[in-house]
């Protein structure tokens, strides 16, 4: 065996023993107990020495600083849109980072382009497109950034080349957006004031009739509306606003129409949750991120169009350094904001390949299943208070006696669970969401359990009539 090969092989020693021991660690303690920062600088020792360690040293102060890491991947985690760890998504990004291929030419990324390829194909279709354009993003906030790029370019052809001009451009998204909308406008020179919040309805959804008058205001205003931001499953309430509706309005006054599909988009793998994303064909573009429900590796996002070529016309450059053959279909490089770009689709791939689609369909059903049972837990016990019924595989609820912030921070600090708190009609409630694959209902039973339990401790209400015990069904 030559030395790369036993360095090799050495690393794939270290990884898995890392990989067990903190799986071990999950086991033991679900909730790794916080620590500050100035206390974990001194525990660590991060420093970076003047000379190198051996593999095994490294793996060994690897292996300390993985222990005193947050896990997301314990039946405890419900704090984001993701979590849990899904084996074939991990061995998918395991083998793209030892291949360490760029995914911006064929000529360097072979094989894994036709992974990306045939998984835009797949998913473009899912949500309706006929002969859908795409490209991995980093994440969701780049994917929506594309689709702004693209509403842009399409508004003022013009301003690739010349920079800005003429009237200002509008951009009309949910009062319940995600603040990457705001954060794309600024960097692509539209700014933050030319973003209209639009109402949402008493479910969190977008207002057909307030974007109609939104619009109306601004053409009178002398403003140029550029760009519907539609969201499917928004970050807190799981809405989603109705795509058909927006739909008729964009072509009434030819807006380009995007969907934040970063959360929802996955509902379109299950019949019976399908349904939230109609109107989805219609869209110019649509963002959706694997990572999230489907349980991909962070991360794992893709941006979709409904018109092939037009990424290219917005992203492609004259590099003959680099792209020197091969279609542009084939070089994803040109329809992409990067140009040294990572294999994020191969662990897409390895679970896909995994699970199937009826597998998907299953985990899908699976969480939406675990949704109504949190639900009804809720419902059932006289100290908390459902804030909207679920729309997707959120369940937002007010505690009694106690605010929701105290309460998420005392239920990590105690190494019980980790969940979100946030803001809904202007008040702090919990917001528990179900898309950790290694979650189950007992999970989620005993989640409750302890915020019971947590709250009556914390509370000024009766202990007595906080501390009775969750429902078995």
């Amino acid at each position: 065996m030559d030395s790369t090969f036993n360095s090799l092989e050495e690393v794939a020693r270290l990884f898995t023993r890392i990989l067990l021991d903190r799986q071990k660690q999950e086991a033991r303690e679900p909730v790794v107990l916080p620590r500050d920062p100035d206390t974990l600088r001194e525990l660590l020792d991060l420093t970076l020495p003047d000379q190198g360690r051996d593999l095994e040293s490294v793996g060994l102060h690897l292996g300390k600083l993985v222990r005193h890491t947050p896990t997301t991947a314990s039946g405890a985690f419900f704090n984001q849109l993701f979590g849990g760890r899904e084996p074939a998504s991990l061995l998918g990004e395991t083998v793209a980072a030892a291949l360490n291929n760029s995914m911006y030419t064929y000529k360097v990324g072979g094989a894994q382009v036709l992974v990306e390829l045939e998984l835009i194909r797949e998913m473009g279709q899912r949500v309706g497109f006929d002969n859908p354009d795409g490209v991995f993003t980093p994440g969701g906030s780049l994917s929506n950034l594309s689709a702004m790029l693209l509403a842009r370019d399409r508004a003022r052809p013009h301003v690739r080349s010349e920079g800005f001009s003429g009237p200002r451009l509008r951009v009309y998204t949910s009062a319940e957006s995600h603040y990457c909308v705001i954060k794309a406008s600024r960097v692509l020179g539209i700014g933050a004031d030319n973003v209209v919040s639009v109402p949402v309805d008493g479910r969190g959804r977008m207002r057909p009739d307030a974007l109609e008058a939104a619009i109306q205001a601004d053409l009178a205003a002398g403003y140029e509306p550029m760009m519907l931001n539609a969201t499917a499953g928004t970050t807190v309430l799981g809405a989603f606003d109705p795509l058909n509706e927006l739909a008729d309005v964009c072509e009434k006054y030819d807006l380009w129409m995007h969907v934040d599909g970063a959360f929802g988009g996955s509902s379109v793998l299950d019949p019976d949750q399908a349904h939230l994303m109609a109107g989805s064909h219609r869209a110019d573009s649509v963002t959706w991120d694997a990572h999230k429900v489907m349980g991909a590796q962070l991360s794992c996002s893709v941006i979709l169009v409904r018109q092939a070529g037009l990424l290219a016309a917005s992203l492609d450059e004259n590099a003959s350094y680099l792209f020197q053959g091969d279609s542009l279909e084939l070089n994803p490089g040109t329809r992409s904001l990067q140009c040294g770009r990572r294999n994020d689709g191969l662990k897409l791939w390895t679970l896909w390949q995994a699970l199937g689609n009826d597998g998907l369909a299953l985990r899908l059903a699976r969480f939406r299943s675990m949704t109504l049972f949190a639900a009804q837990i809720v419902r059932d016990a006289p100290d908390l208070t459902l804030v909207r019924e679920p729309e997707f595989l959120n369940v937002c609820f007010d505690v009694e006696g106690v605010s929701a912030e105290q309460l998420c921070a005392e239920l990590t600090k105690r190494g019980l669970a980790m969940v979100g708190y946030a803001l809904v009609d202007d008040k702090a409630i919990v917001r528990l969401t179900l898309v950790n694959g290694q979650a189950t209902n007992e999970d989620v039973r005993a989640l409750f359990g302890h915020i019971r339990k947590v709250a009556a401790e914390l509370s000024t209400a009766a202990p007595s009539r906080l501390a009775q015990q969750v429902p078995t069904r």
